[in-house]
């Protein structure tokens, strides 16, 4: 087994579909990474079975991958800011179970989006934050934060980080930081400048700015600007390993053990960047 050079992450996202569970994470972790981001059924309406929890910790003990952090569910039209109250009620019990699974698991915190494909009224961001102060107790009770995600509009991260940045501490509501999201929405300068200090997850991959592409970092047609996110996360106080949120495209013409292997290659590229923009010690977490 090749060891890595430093502690890295990736997403369950990037799972070979056609591969049983034991075979990705050992796969994983003969490709370099030593971490993964729980994704797991994240738009299921219901929970996972523990007898299925059971099956993930077996897995993960026997190959040694770690659970870094994971994502918190969003199954459809149940949000902390639906209209309907049920269905706010729903997304609540969904995300205690998430914060249980994930602590569970070994992971420090549960990723959740701001609130997308909807108006950012006054009474969005309002249930939104109902919804969020509802779970600072639990959360906080097993040592989680709960971390906000941007997503595809400007204004609709702007407000509702805002908002909640302003309403709860930073040892409860941090920030996941997705580039892909802010080259859509073209909020990235806003992003780096305004959520520095709460960075607590990351979700790195890059695309064209149109879609929502997952590519690598440093993907030959994608735009983002890796000096600029080098910068970003040396400025923060992230010191977790790098991560990846990202898909093996079938018109990549790669298995996925070679887009493992790349994407190991394209972590430790980002993260010499980040050295050359930190002080000593800032790096992210080496082995």
């Amino acid at each position: 087994m090749t060891e890595p050079l430093t502690a890295i992450s990736i997403s369950d996202k990037g799972f070979d579909p056609n591969a049983s569970l034991i075979e990705n994470l050992s796969g994983l972790r003969e490709c370099g990474f030593t971490h993964l981001h729980f994704s797991h059924k994240w738009t299921h309406p219901e929970p996972i079975p523990p007898e299925e929890l059971e099956i993930w910790l077996e897995a993960l003990a026997q190959t040694g991958i770690k659970v870094l952090d994971s994502h918190g569910c969003h199954p459809q039209n149940t949000h902390f800011w639906s209209a309907d109250s049920q269905s706010r009620k729903a997304a609540v019990q969904r995300m205690l179970h998430r914060l249980e699974v994930t602590s569970l698991l070994g992971g420090d915190c549960v990723v959740y989006h701001v609130p997308y494909h909807v108006e950012p009224s006054a009474s969005v961001l309002n249930w939104f934050i109902d919804c969020l102060r509802e779970l600072e107790e639990p959360a906080r009770s097993l040592n989680l934060k709960i971390s906000l995600e941007n997503h595809y509009s400007l204004e609709n991260d702007r407000r509702a980080l805002d908002l909640a940045f302003s309403t709860f501490d930073a040892d409860y509501i941090g920030f996941t930081f997705d580039p892909g999201h802010a080259l859509i929405s073209g909020n990235m300068l806003w992003l780096t400048k305004n959520c520095c200090q709460r960075l607590s997850c990351l979700h790195l991959n890059d695309n064209d700015s149109r879609k929502d592409k997952h590519w690598l970092p440093f993907h030959n047609r994608g735009v983002a600007d890796w000096h600029e996110i080098a910068a970003f996360i040396a400025n923060s106080p992230y010191q977790k390993p790098l991560q990846l949120e990202v898909y093996c495209s079938p018109d990549e013409s790669q298995t996925h053990r070679e887009f493992w292997t790349c994407g190991r290659t394209q972590q430790q590229k980002l993260a010499h960047y980040i050295s050359a923009h930190s002080k000593p010690g800032k790096d992210p977490l080496t082995q």
